[in-house]
């Protein structure tokens, strides 16, 4: 039985060396064929792998100011920030509604319906005047004043 068993081993060992040559043969074509291209077109020119310094990039100091444009004659000045401004007024007049000598006006801001009244603050703004023609409101961040006039 161990000459059966090293018949196999022999056989086994055979058969990968058979596989491993097999495999390897196709490498060293591809190399054998590389070298023959390179031969062929007169080798590696290393005058080609050198780096040359190009005249067309500046050489620039990445720690140098960047130059600012001289103003040309007739040119616009640049624009000067905007002073900041209310946005448009959030509120919808909506009605009013008069009893007994009183008079209530509402609004509407999106969904919600509000009573106003002088002196009332809503939010960031605040209700200044309420009268039979406009609402005047101030809004409180830039204490700019607004209006509503009544339809």
């Amino acid at each position: 039985m161990t000459k059966q068993r090293l018949a196999i081993i022999a056989a086994a060992v055979i058969l990968v060396a058979g596989v491993v040559a097999g495999r390897e043969r196709p490498v060293l074509e591809l190399i054998e064929t590389r070298t023959a291209a390179a031969q062929t077109d007169g080798g590696i020119s290393l005058e080609k792998l050198e780096r040359r310094e190009s005249a067309a990039l500046p050489q620039t100091d990445p720690f140098a100011r960047p130059a600012q444009p001289e103003p040309r004659a007739g040119a616009a000045q640049p624009a000067r920030a905007e002073k900041p401004s209310a946005p448009p007024l959030p509120f919808k007049y909506f009605g009013k509604l008069t009893e007994n000598g009183r008079t209530e006006v509402y609004v509407m801001r999106g969904d919600e319906l509000l009573t106003v009244a002088a002196g009332q603050n809503i939010g960031e703004y605040r209700v200044d005047q309420v009268n039979e023609a406009s609402i005047a409101f101030t809004y409180l961040p830039l204490k700019t004043k607004q209006t509503m006039e009544l339809q």
